[in-house]
């Protein structure tokens, strides 16, 4: 057996692979840096437009929903179920000047403290929902706002009068109510109350009111721009609800992030109602006739919560000024 050996020449291996050099690794380096930068700035600027975005839509959200709740007050100040003009007995005795005793004018600018004018001041708000001393305030009374009426069925007037409803009405002793058909306006506080059954006192002189008149309690709030217990630092539109004393029963944050609210009153002639051509909106004051107010001008600025950078400009708070005019509707009708 003849052995052969075959001879394999040098180029039949193939060539050792050589690593990368620095040069090279420092290109590689270098792109990918580049590349890792342009996905984070493309990210962080879409997160800078999606906080923008968001803060202004908030801001904004907020608005359309504080112009809401405000309009909504506002427009039925001083009116009740019946609506229109009519005659206007208050039974009610105790306490001896309530704040409400003449709640048909409907409106009563910067009512919230001592300082403020006109005279009659409401509880203020706690410590924790301090008032902004540059915003204006507003009491707003109403007796058809909140609750829907309660349909009367039948009157027995007299010194110890009572009214029979059609439904039960749910008042518990000592609310204030007011019932009308269309002829008169009786405010009482309510006695002695059972399912269909509201009893009063001290109306010797009351007519009997017409079957399907209504009742519904009398409404006092307190709208002003305060500090907000959600978000630190922050300010809100809150409203306060008063009992017939002018204590605070309950004070609620209705939107967050309202920063200053001014108010401005449109006044028309006490025996028409029409407007002066010549009239222009005024500041709350004690010489304002209020019970002849048929406009109302509200200026509501809102701020974002977040501070925003818009144009590559340093971080800051956006704000959004929400024009608002509001007709009294009681004023408007006959």
């Amino acid at each position: 057996m003849t052995r052969t050996t075959q001879r394999i020449g040098r180029g039949a291996f193939p060539r050792r692979q050589s690593g990368l050099s620095l040069v090279e690794l420092l290109v590689a380096l270098t792109l990918g840096l580049v590349a890792v930068g342009g996905a984070v700035s493309i990210y962080l600027a879409n997160r800078q437009s999606f906080v923008m975005v968001e803060a202004v839509a908030r801001v904004e959200e907020g608005a359309r929903f504080a112009v809401e709740l405000l309009a909504r007050d506002i427009r039925e100040a001083g009116n009740s179920p019946c609506g229109g003009a009519m005659t206007s007995t208050n039974l009610v005795t105790t306490p001896a000047a309530p704040h409400w005793a003449t709640w048909e004018r409907g409106l009563l600018g910067n009512a919230l403290s001592d300082t403020d004018v006109p005279g009659t001041s409401i509880a203020g708000p706690t410590d924790a929902s301090a008032r902004d001393p540059g915003s204006d305030s507003l009491l707003v009374w109403s007796a058809s706002a909140g609750n829907s009426p309660v349909r009367i069925t039948a009157h027995t007037p007299g010194a110890t009068g009572a009214f029979t409803t059609a439904t039960e009405h749910g008042y518990g002793a000592g609310d204030v109510v007011v019932a009308c058909d269309g002829r008169q306006l009786l405010t009482f506080e309510v006695q002695s109350p059972s399912g269909t059954s509201v009893a009063y006192s001290g109306g010797a002189a009351v007519k009997p009111m017409l079957p399907n008149g209504m009742l519904n309690p009398l409404t006092t709030h307190l709208w002003y721009v305060g500090g907000s217990k959600e978000v630190g630092g922050a300010r809100a539109l809150r409203r306060i609800t008063i009992d017939k004393s002018g204590a605070m029963l309950a004070n609620d944050e209705m939107i967050t992030g309202v920063a200053k609210m001014q108010i401005k009153y449109l006044v028309g002639d006490a025996a028409t109602g029409v407007p002066d051509p010549a009239a222009i909106y005024q500041s709350a004051g004690a010489a304002l006739s209020w019970s002849s107010v048929i406009a109302v001008q509200i200026a509501l600025t809102l701020s974002s919560i977040e501070k925003i950078n818009r144009a590559g400009s340093t971080p800051e708070v956006y704000f959004h000024t929400v024009p608002l005019t509001v007709a009294v509707r009681r004023r408007l009708q006959p």
